[in-house]
């Protein structure tokens, strides 16, 4: 059996990242225009990661199976972000928000990546407030806030009922802005069909042109798989049909590891109801 090595830095909670970050081993702005970076998918997470890195000065290829990043599925989600920025002053903090997303993961959750996720959530809702995000705003301006998903604060940014919508429209705006500064180019209509490793590493991807059937090789010095969800592998799934487990099975055969594949996000509806005592929700 294979041992899982989660390279968590050593070190109280709180300071784990903040002394990793201090210590790490920088590119030379000028080496930056050398190295190339494979980014899979195109939604939030691959969006955000391909704008950005291009952004720092990296040659970054972007694949995606849809004609446009803005078809990406991200687009479905509608109820908001947290962040502890206590807008409210009911006593939200970063640690009251790492405990409550460790409650939330059944307490299996990795708790230093789960503080991790904590402490950059405020500079998330303002990464996408400098896009052009249009959160839900109160009387005096300030960015709105509401209780979600069973917590005692304040704590969910939103922009109505289409946050996703307007948060793919954001980051679609920054990637495209790259494209356009040739920093970042775009591959759409393709599907990935294998993972390339050499020594160990990931360092490129075969694809097939879904539009000229072709298959197509494609290298870098590192690939980011930002792939989204796979909640169609099961037999009911809100998710649309492109998000199933296609590059996360790829790379589990690659020597991958894959942990809880159960831990997706579903919707109640897609609960088969069982009984008559099951919440009304699931029956709709």
């Amino acid at each position: 059996m294979r041992k899982l090595d989660s390279k968590i830095p050593d070190g109280p909670l709180a300071d784990k990242w903040n002394n990793y970050k201090a210590g790490l081993r920088l590119v030379n702005p000028a080496n930056k225009k050398k190295l190339e970076i494979i980014v899979v998918g195109s939604g939030l997470a691959g969006a955000s990661a391909a704008s950005a890195l291009g952004e720092l000065g990296y040659k970054v290829k972007v694949f995606c199976f849809q004609d446009s990043p803005r078809r990406a599925h991200s687009v479905a989600a509608q109820g908001g972000i947290n962040a502890a920025k206590n807008y409210k002053n009911d006593n939200d903090s970063v640690y009251r928000l790492f405990y409550d997303m460790i409650k939330g993961g059944d307490y299996r959750a990795r708790e230093a990546n789960v503080y991790r996720a904590a402490e950059v959530s405020n500079q998330v809702i303002d990464h996408f407030t400098a896009l052009g995000v249009p959160f839900a705003r109160d009387y005096g301006g300030t960015l709105d806030t509401r209780s979600f998903g069973g917590v005692q604060v304040s704590r969910t940014f939103y922009a109505k009922g289409v946050t996703g919508q307007q948060c793919l429209l954001g980051t679609y705006s920054s990637l495209t802005r790259q494209v356009a500064k040739g920093s970042v180019k775009m591959y759409p209509r393709r599907d990935m069909l294998n993972l390339v490793i050499v020594q160990g590493k990931a360092r490129g991807i075969i694809t097939r042109n879904l539009v000229s059937g072709e298959i197509e090789r494609h290298s870098a010095h590192a690939v980011v798989l930002a792939t989204g969800g796979y909640g169609t592998v099961y037999y009911l799934s809100t998710l649309g049909l492109g998000s199933n487990a296609s590059a996360a099975w790829t790379a589990f055969k690659k020597g991958a590891l894959f942990a809880n594949p159960s831990f997706i996000q579903i919707h109640p509806t897609s609960i088969p109801v069982l009984n008559d005592y099951q919440s009304k929700l699931t029956l709709m």
